[in-house]
């Protein structure tokens, strides 16, 4: 890995919902009902030159412990480890203003992220462009399923082949993977309970064309979820993103 690693962070606080994407792609999607700031990687976003940033700001209930303050969101990029200003940065609704605009609900800002140097290319830019329903198709589901019953069953043979591309790219991108594969393994073989399969709570947003599909359930949980059966408050939840590559749909972050 010769390249710089590219960081998001968020300041955010109730009276809004916000959605931010790269390159079409969300990154960040929530309605917070405490100040929250996030921080994650966005390298495997993004290209040389330049990339595009869309903020989606929507009205909210305001806090009932801060009810007198509105909406406010800031979105920054930064080349990991920097300790100069970030490449780019935007807040509402300070930013709106600065412009000689009046900050009203609902709002789109779109800006611009320019990156000066290569970056490996991710995956999905691979993948075949696809057309599917909000529900998903019976390959999409028995993709997901794939993971579920592997993890279910403490299969690590099945389990490591449906996360391979996922752990190719975080490697491509960021270097191997702190976590050795004995103690991945181990953790795996705790006691979980997993949350039942339910392929009619599943939704498959499409953005890139259909490159990508983000998985999810409209329930609000997890696409797959589990919880330790000994110490209930341990648990292990993830949505993610798929690619349909080599003829079939791939998880890929």
């Amino acid at each position: 890995m010769t390249h710089a690693n590219y960081l998001y962070r968020i300041l955010h606080r109730p009276a809004s919902r916000a959605r931010a994407m790269i390159n079409g792609i969300p990154i960040y999607e929530r309605e917070p009902e405490a100040n929250v700031s996030p921080i994650g990687p966005i390298t495997h976003w993004l290209s040389r030159g330049e990339n595009a940033i869309t903020v989606e700001l929507t009205s909210a209930p305001p806090s009932p412990r801060t009810p007198l303050l509105g909406p406010h969101f800031e979105l920054q990029v930064a080349r990991d480890g920097a300790t100069d200003q970030p490449l780019f940065r935007w807040e509402y609704p300070d930013g709106v203003a600065a412009v000689g605009l009046t900050p009203e609900l609902p709002w789109v800002h779109q800006g611009i992220l320019l990156v000066d140097e290569d970056l490996p290319e991710p995956a999905y830019r691979r993948g075949t462009p696809e057309d599917f329903p909000v529900e998903g198709t019976r390959e999409q589901h028995e993709a997901v399923y794939a993971l579920y019953d592997a993890f279910g069953a403490r299969d690590a043979a099945r389990f490591e082949a449906v996360m391979g591309l996922k752990v190719q790219e975080f490697e491509r991108f960021y270097g191997p993977q702190p976590l050795s594969r004995v103690e991945a393994l181990q953790r795996m073989n705790a006691p979980w309970v997993m949350e039942p399969f339910d392929a009619q709570d599943l939704r498959f947003d499409r953005y890139v064309d259909g490159r990508v599909v983000h998985v999810r359930r409209a329930s609000g949980k997890p696409a797959v979820k589990a919880v330790h059966r000994d110490e209930p408050y341990l648990g292990w939840g993830s949505n993610f993103y798929m690619t349909r590559l080599d003829g079939r749909w791939q998880i890929f972050w």
